[in-house]
């Protein structure tokens, strides 16, 4: 018996007339319920603006799947794009991950399809896709619904950083701007809908399916609005097809290889540092969690500059990264580092694809390899303060790379923006959030907001943030995050006191607290967890199950 089989046969036994009866309730026919049963995961809502457009991507995708023979089923998981930066509901932000991949595991086995194609955008889902993907070992292509094209203010391009700039400044009683100038930002930033107009998560994220293989060359950067993505949407559906005929399943594109090739490319895109603890979460999901490691990640980013000049680490947007060739560009750059042999869902090798794609004339927008951006896209910190800790250097100004000040402390985040509102932060502090870690917050929080306030009050050039949270992929400063072991585990983050000196050395990749190991290790001995943020609801599933960020802050705490 071959590693995979369509439902087709069963479906047709006598005995399944029940459920044959209850789709024709729907207007199936006899003949199409013959045919492969695909199921088109659909994040289309309108929650959010990376999700609005998806309704007509589904369309095209289904008729891409009738056209190639296949007979499609499309359902719909929410369009996640958090709206309360800053306050208690942004917790749920990465247990959203989980939700919507159990969703679509749960939907795939329930409803026996036997391919799927999922559509979606934002920073969560399409990392939900990617962690089904995982689950599910049967055909899969992800379709990402591309960027949002950049709005135009005084003849230069804006996204929604802009309007944040502003935001963040009135959030710490700064005025910026004029209320009027405000309400141009406004309506004038967000031109329609897609991805935000840089390498947030979102289209990071969509940036590295593509690298891994798991969708169409060039789908990851093509416009949302495009009518080149409603061609790819038909592309997609067809594709599906001609992968089930040839019994290619996710397992045979999501390995090792495959992984690092998205390793690799997020480090040339100096891209968010969320990605890390998604692709960490694959690597558990795929029981490849000795191998794809932050310290496998580290010595990837060591070897791999950033050669993507995309905001927020450069000028240009990802409308401007796709014209320059995009992500197939950044691999043809990175082509001997990567490992050509890995399958994608084009039926080939990535070597194939790449000896395909189409040739770009030399761009500042993708540099060389010989004129980086930097010498690389993400790094790693440890020390007694932290057995892993990630940092984004291309959005740090240079100063505070190397950096020792006092701590200021806060168990939440909303106790860090009070401080900040209040003008407490003063220059050369190091502002400490915890307990935002995968099981503190119960969540393992976006304290986004915190670093913006700083910004906000002009300290990024003279203030660091450390947390066991996350931070958004549109943030700049000095910002270290996803500090493990986290302080509602008793991690060195926990034992902090106001005034200790903390050294940030992202240069020598060391996060230490300035005190003794006696003095350190006496704090530990004395210190006692705080009572549960939350008591009912979702969170607490997170709040018991979730691993830690270092292995991908999930919550499938698998069975051996």
């Amino acid at each position: 018996m071959s590693k995979y089989e369509t439902n087709v046969e069963f479906m047709q036994l006598p005995e399944n007339a029940r459920s044959r009866a209850l789709l024709k309730g729907m207007g199936y026919t006899t003949k199409e319920l013959k045919q492969p049963r695909i199921g088109v995961a659909n994040s289309w809502g309108e929650t959010s603006p990376g999700h609005f457009h998806l309704r007509a991507l589904g369309e095209a995708v289904k008729a891409g799947i009738w056209q190639a023979g296949g007979t499609p089923f499309e359902f719909n998981s929410f369009g996640m794009c958090p709206m309360d930066i800053g306050k208690h509901g942004i917790r749920y932000d990465t247990p959203t991950r989980d939700i919507v991949a159990a969703e679509i595991e749960a939907a795939t086995h329930l409803h026996m399809f036997d391919g799927l194609v999922m559509i979606s955008s934002c920073d969560k889902n399409v990392p939900a896709n990617l962690l089904a993907a995982c689950r599910l070992d049967i055909p899969v292509i992800i379709l990402t619904g591309g960027p949002m094209q950049p709005g135009r203010q005084g003849g230069r391009d804006t996204d929604t950083t802009t309007l944040d700039a502003a935001c963040w400044a009135y959030g710490v009683g700064k005025t910026p701007l004029s209320l009027d100038e405000m309400d141009y930002l406004e309506d004038s930033v967000c031109p329609g809908p897609g991805a935000c107009a840089l390498l947030g998560t979102a289209n990071t994220m969509q940036c590295l399916t593509e690298a891994m293989g798991l969708s169409l060359p060039g789908v990851s950067t093509t416009p949302a609005v495009s009518s080149k993505k409603i061609r790819q949407a038909k592309e997609t559906g067809s594709q599906i097809m001609k992968l089930i005929k040839a019994g290619i399943t996710s397992s045979d594109i999501i390995t090792k290889g495959s992984l690092t090739n998205g390793i690799r490319v997020l480090h040339a895109i100096g891209g968010s540092t969320n990605a890390i603890i998604h692709l960490l979460a694959m690597g558990y999901e795929m029981r490849l969690d000795d191998d794809i490691s932050l310290e496998f990640i580290e010595r990837i980013g060591r070897e791999t500059p950033c050669i993507a000049n995309v905001r927020p680490s450069g000028p240009y947007t990802v409308t401007d990264f796709d014209e320059a060739g995009g992500v197939q560009e950044i691999m043809k750059r990175l082509e001997k580092f990567l490992h050509k042999d890995a399958l994608t869902v084009t039926g080939q090798t990535l070597s194939e694809n790449l000896a395909q794609a189409q040739t770009t004339p030399p761009s500042p927008v993708i540099r060389s390899l010989e004129d980086p951006v930097s010498e690389g896209g993400l790094a790693v910190l440890r020390g007694n303060l932290a057995r892993s800790a990630v940092v984004r250097p291309t959005v740090i100004v240079d100063k505070m790379k190397q950096h020792r000040g006092p701590a200021k402390v806060f168990n939440g985040q909303e106790e860090a923006l009070v401080a900040l509102r209040e003008n407490k932060i003063q220059p050369g502090d190091v502002v400490v959030v915890r307990y935002e870690g995968p099981r503190g917050g119960p969540g393992l929080t976006e304290v986004f907001k915190v670093i913006g306030f700083m910004r906000g009050l002009g300290l990024e050039a003279s203030c660091a943030l450390v947390t066991d949270g996350k931070i958004s992929g549109f943030a700049k400063g000095p910002f270290i995050c996803q500090v493990s072991p986290e302080a509602a585990l008793g991690g060195p983050i926990a034992m902090i006191r106001d005034g200790d000196i903390i050294e940030i050395d992202v240069p020598n990749r060391k996060l230490n607290v300035l005190i003794s190991k006696e003095e350190l290790d006496e704090r530990i001995r004395n210190w006692k967890p705080p009572p549960p943020r939350v008591s009912d609801g979702f969170l607490t599933v997170y709040a018991r199950l979730a691993n830690p960020a270092e292995k991908g802050a999930g919550i499938n705490l698998r069975l051996e």
